[in-house]
C-alpha cells in the first residue's frame, strides 16, 4: 500500500530557459544589484511556470487533483490542479488530505521530543512500555527496543504486505479498527523478517506498536501529544488525526482506482503509522520546523533521527526514524511520503520544503513519482527529466 521515491533521478533536458538582461532607455546596463534582482524575480518566474505546468499535468485521468506547495529562499508556490471530488468543484490549495504513511514522520518526532524530556528511553526494550502479555506474543518480543520500531529494524511483519488484510479493508470499509487489531492481525499473518536490529523493512505493524509506547511514555493520547508537542507550537491549524479529533475544514477525496474512499473509516490507518489529516500548507511549516530548530530542543535530537541506519543502507533504502534520505540530482533530500499520495521533502543545503499530494492511489506510481522528481528538481533550481507538457485544456 505504499509507493517509494527513486533515490535517483536522472539529469535531462531544461524546461524552457529565460534570459534576463534590463538595459536602460540611454543604453547603459542597468546596475548590478538591478540585474541581479532581476535576474532573480525571472527565475522565480520560470521556476513557477515550471511547477504550474507539473501540476496541471499530473491532474488528469486517472488523477483526479493534485496540490504542491515549495517555499525557501527565492521560492514561494501554492499551486492545485484537477477537482476535489470527480464531477465536483475545482480542488483548492486549502484543501486537506489524508498524509497516510507521511504520519510516521510526526510520530518519530513526537517520540524524540518524549527522549528529550527523559520521559522516553529509545533503547529500552519495547516491554518498559508495552503490556506484558502483548510483549510476549510478540516473536523476538523481549528484544526489540523503542529505536528498532521507529527505524524499521526489529523485523516485524507488516500487516499491509498481507494481501488478505488488504482485502478485508476493501470489503469492509466501515470497520472501526484498534490499534492492537492491526497487531493482533500481523501476528496470525506472517513471521519476522529476521531477528531485531539484523535487517531493514519497513512495518506499518512497529509503527502501530510505536503509537501505543508513546502514549504510555507520555500520559496522554497520542492525538493529544500530536497537538500538544507538534501542531499547536507550529500553528498547523489545519492538521488533526482523524477519527480521534474533529474534522477541520474540507478534506479532498482521495481515490483507490475507481473507488472514491472519502467515507471509509479511518481505522484501519490512523495509529502511529498514518491517520494525520493535513494540508500542503501545514505540512510545509512541519518540515521547515523540523529542520530549522522549531521542533527539538537540541540539534543533536534531528540528527539522531536523521542518521540512516547501517541496515537500510545496505537494503538500499536510507533510512532514519520515520524519515528517509535520499539523493536528487546531487542534492541530499529527506521526506516521506504515503500511500494516499501525500509527500513531504526537504533539501537542508537549499532550504527549500515542498510538500502535497495527488488524490489517487492506484496504478499511477510512474506518474507519482515523475512529478515529485520534477517538482523537486524545479523548486531545486535543476534540469527536470523531460520537458513538461501540460494536458489540461
Amino acid at each position: 500500500m505504499r509507493s517509494k521515491f527513486r533515490h535517483h533521478v536522472q539529469k535531462s533536458r531544461v524546461f524552457g530557459a529565460v534570459l534576463a538582461g534590463v538595459v536602460l532607455s540611454g543604453g547603459l546596463a542597468a546596475p548590478a544589484h538591478a540585474r541581479t534582482a532581476d535576474a532573480a524575480a525571472a527565475g522565480r518566474d520560470t521556476t513557477n511556470a515550471q511547477l504550474r505546468c507539473l501540476l496541471d499535468a499530473v491532474a488528469a485521468p486517472p488523477v483526479p487533483g493534485a496540490v504542491l506547495s515549495v517555499t525557501g529562499p527565492g521560492r514561494s508556490f501554492e499551486g492545485a490542479a484537477g477537482v476535489y471530488e470527480l464531477g465536483g468543484r475545482d480542488l483548492r490549495t486549502t484543501d486537506a488530505f489524508r498524509t497516510a504513511s507521511v504520519t510516521k514522520t510526526m510520530t518519530a518526532a513526537v517520540a524524540l521530543r518524549l527522549a528529550e524530556r527523559g520521559d522516553l528511553r529509545l533503547d529500552a526494550p519495547i516491554g518498559t512500555y508495552l503490556d506484558r502479555k502483548l510483549v510476549a506474543r510478540i516473536p523476538n518480543g523481549s528484544r526489540i527496543t523503542v529505536r528498532q520500531l521507529l527505524d524499521h529494524t526489529a523485523g516485524l511483519y507488516d500487516y499491509v504486505a498481507d494481501e488478505k488484510w488488504f482485502q478485508y479493508v476493501l470489503d469492509h470499509p466501515r470497520k472501526t479498527w484498534k490499534p492492537r487489531e492491526l497487531v493482533d492481525w500481523a501476528l496470525r499473518s506472517g513471521k519476522p523478517y529476521f531477528a531485531p536490529g539484523r535487517g531493514y523493512h519497513y512495518s506499518d505493524t512497529g509503527y502501530v506498536l510505536a503509537g501505543l509506547v508513546i502514549e504510555k511514555a507520555g500520559r496522554r493520547p497520542l492525538h493529544r501529544l500530536y497537538r500538544s508537542m507538534l501542531l499547536r507550537p507550529l500553528k498547523m491549524d489545519r492538521t488533526y488525526l482523524e477519527w480521534w479529533e474533529a474534522h477541520r475544514g474540507p478534506r479532498a477525496h482521495n481515490y483507490l482506482g475507481e473507488r472514491d474512499t472519502y467515507d471509509y473509516n479511518p481505522t484501519f490507518d490512523t495509529f502511529g503509522g498514518g491517520g494525520l489529516v493535513s494540508t500542503a500548507a501545514d505540512l510545509n511549516r512541519f518540515m521547515r520546523g523540523l529542520f530549522e530548530g522549531k521542533v527539538f530542543e537540541r540539534p543533536g535530537t534531528l540528527r539522531t533521527m536523521l542518521r540512516s541506519t547501517p541496515q537500510s543502507v545496505k537494503a538500499g533504502s536510507p533510512y532514519g526514524m520515520g524519515i528517509s534520505r535520499m539523493t536528487v540530482a546531487g542534492e541530499t533530500v529527506y521526506g516521506h511520503n504515503g500511500f494516499f499520495g501525500a509527500f513531504q521533502l526537504y533539501a537542508p543545503k537549499k532550504r527549500i520544503a515542498m510538500t502535497g499530494t495527488i488524490t489517487q492511489a492506484a496504478n499511477v506510481g510512474k506518474q507519482a513519482r515523475q512529478f515529485i522528481e520534477n517538482a523537486l528538481l524545479a523548486s531545486l533550481g535543476k534540469p527536470l527529466t523531460a520537458p513538461c507538457e501540460s494536458r489540461q485544456d
